[in-house]
């Protein structure tokens, strides 16, 4: 079991338990700080595909019923007319587990305040299943795009420390083997031939 998860199931030694502190409401909460990409990119690696992997359910994945569950809150949370009927959340869970169990719960929380922005359209009077799909996929592309970017700036600083670290002669004393290549033996021996 990987560190990240011995400490999740340490503290939450269930999955009601849980639930209980990092349920779809409390996202809002839990992760108030995370506001774009950079701060999902800085956060724990909590993906739906890890809750499922950590807690195992007798007739569910836990990531699909945390998306599920997520649904049924944004569903709530938006208070249109005509919101998702629950058969129809249960199958795009399915649907959506299956494309984006990558997601860390900080992506949801982001996610989340993306689609109440209306970031990826408008549901006019109605929610519908392909606007969600639709901002799963654009979330989804956006999110590669600046990780890479992260991802290639964290490289960046790498290589300009290892260039503004001053490189040093090995130390001879741990390496006696590389005693021969020391410039200092070098010398000696040049003093030493004739050919000076």
């Amino acid at each position: 079991m990987s560190d990240l998860k011995q400490q999740i199931f340490d503290r939450y030694p269930s999955w009601p338990a849980f639930l209980q502190d990092q349920s779809p409401e409390q996202l809002i909460v839990n992760y108030d700080f995370v506001n774009n990409f950079n701060d999902v990119y800085t956060t724990s690696d909590i993906t739906l595909k890890l809750l499922t992997e950590l807690y195992k359910l007798k007739k569910s994945y836990a990531g699909y019923e945390y998306l599920e569950r997520w649904l049924n809150f944004l569903n709530d949370f938006l208070n249109i007319n005509k919101g998702l009927q629950p058969g129809v959340i249960k199958q795009l869970s399915y649907i959506l587990y299956a494309k984006y169990s990558h997601f860390r719960l900080s992506d949801m929380k982001l996610l989340f305040n993306y689609i109440l922005d209306s970031r990826y359209g408008t549901f006019y009077g109605s929610i519908d299943t392909q606007r969600i799909s639709s901002s799963f996929f654009g979330y989804n592309n956006e999110r590669k795009e600046a990780f890479t970017k992260i991802e290639k700036e964290i490289e960046e600083q790498q290589k300009q420390s290892g260039r503004d670290t001053p490189s040093q002669l090995p130390d001879y004393n741990k390496h006696p083997s590389l005693m021969r290549y020391s410039p200092i033996e070098k010398i000696r021996e040049l003093a030493k031939s004739k050919t000076i």
